[in-house]
């Protein structure tokens, strides 16, 4: 039983897997930019808009092209300013809920 528990504990604390996480983002809600950036909240993590180069802006593509944000990457002021850019676009909040 204990080996088992183990195993379940490590499952809980494995980090999502690129189709987790492409799944969350389809349902994640929009947030305020931060630096000029959209930012998305979803399920299991936050997401940033990734950085454009080579002379490209942002409108030029149709797809916009994301980063996961997670807490076990991220320093704890970096996932309080992304709580924070959510905090008051909330789907509740929108809602009036």
């Amino acid at each position: 039983m204990l080996a088992l528990t183990a195993t379940t504990d490590a499952s809980l604390t494995a980090p999502p897997t690129a189709d987790a996480l492409q799944a969350d983002l389809q349902t994640a809600y929009p947030c305020k930019e931060i630096d000029g950036r959209k930012v998305w909240k979803g399920g299991l993590a936050y997401y940033i808009q990734s950085y454009v180069y080579d002379g490209q802006t942002a409108g030029d593509a149709t797809d916009v092209a994301t980063d996961a944000v997670l807490p076990t990457d991220n320093s704890p002021e970096t996932m309080q300013e992304f709580e924070e850019a959510c905090l008051t676009l909330a789907p509740m909040a929108i809602k009036g809920e």
